[in-house]
């Protein structure tokens, strides 16, 4: 774990593990908000990138609202993001640590809140090799 970074490397497909992702991030209640792909996004901008890179927007819903309702300042980080990107033949998913990013709020409440989702998207996470 790069400092404030969790991630693993998986040897499968890169489009196997964006499906496999999805499907357990929606078993567990957490929804995609968004997906960004890297290469058609900049090729549609006329820049040249070959390179396998993902950006998917995730949320629960529930959990949302109720960090919300503890501290409204909390949307800056939200949603939560995962990366998916192939380097060297390997597939790399991770996402920034929400405990992290939360480190400056004295709100012990919502920090209950942002180490069950870390738990959660970890578990899904490491369930990927």
């Amino acid at each position: 774990m790069k400092n404030f970074i969790y991630e693993v490397v998986v040897k499968k497909r890169f489009d196997d593990v964006l499906d496999e992702l999805v499907e357990k991030l929606e078993k567990s209640k957490f929804g995609v908000i968004w997906r960004l792909n890297f290469q058609d996004k900049l090729k549609e901008k006329g820049v040249a990138y070959d390179e396998n890179f993902t950006l998917l927007e995730v949320c629960n819903p529930y959990k949302a609202k109720e960090a919300l309702e503890k501290d409204i300042t909390v949307g800056y980080f939200l949603p939560c993001k995962i990366s998916v990107y192939e380097k060297d033949d390997l597939v790399h998913v991770g996402f920034i640590d929400p405990e992290i990013m939360l480190q400056g709020i004295e709100n012990h409440e919502l920090k209950a809140i942002a180490v069950e989702v870390k738990q959660k998207i970890t578990d899904i996470i490491n369930s990927l090799r």
